[in-house]
């Protein structure tokens, strides 16, 4: 008896490595590069959590927009909308000159207290840097418009208790993108830093 539910364990183990080792990823699933969409999301992103005692100040996660992640989100957004040629070239065209003097950083923020939830604010409590090849650069804040569930196509940590922000950094994307670079949030609740690897 032993010796059939060996026999049935061992052929199943051989049926389930060769369904593994033989399937292939549906198309659009798995890039070129190997990484799924996903993965590439979270190799370009950190987060961070302020603690006062049990209870959390604020805390955020983010995802640098280099090139690479700039290119996955294109690609994800034209297979949504189905964006033919003319549409895709010229969305492409904006990303690139987009990146030609700035960088861009996602993040979703929270912090229990709604009325601190102001990185757009002229009198903002919180001030948010990128310090890259021996720089620092402040960053200018805009909040996302767009529903939860595209913001989540686009970066899955993103829940609806966060809120989407971009920050803006006056620095070329192709000039940081090859090195490390580290991403400050600061104000009078605390200062968290993450830091995003090189390209």
């Amino acid at each position: 008896m032993v010796g059939i539910f060996l026999a049935l364990g061992v052929s199943l183990s051989a049926c389930t490595t060769m369904l593994s080792t033989d399937a292939q990823p549906s198309e659009g699933t798995k890039p070129q590069s190997g990484l799924s969409y996903e993965q590439k999301i979270d190799r370009f992103s950190r987060g961070e959590t302020e603690y006062s005692g049990l209870y959390n100040n604020f805390e955020f996660k983010a995802t640098i927009l280099n090139s690479e992640i700039r290119n996955a989100v294109l690609e994800k957004r034209a297979a949504a909308y189905q964006w033919d040629a003319a549409k895709s070239a010229a969305e492409r065209e904006k990303s690139l000159q987009e990146m030609a003097t700035a960088t861009s950083v996602f993040i979703a923020f929270f912090t229990p207290d709604n009325k601190n939830d102001n990185l757009t604010d002229v009198k903002s409590i919180w001030r948010i840097y990128l310090d890259a090849g021996g720089r620092r650069y402040e960053g200018k804040i805009k909040r996302i418009r767009l529903l939860v569930v595209e913001i989540q196509a686009m970066y899955p940590y993103y829940t609806r208790w966060t809120s989407p922000y971009e920050a803006t950094f006056d620095v070329p994307t192709a000039a940081i993108e090859t090195q490390t670079s580290k991403l400050t949030i600061t104000g009078p609740l605390g200062t968290r830093e993450i830091e995003f690897p090189a390209l």
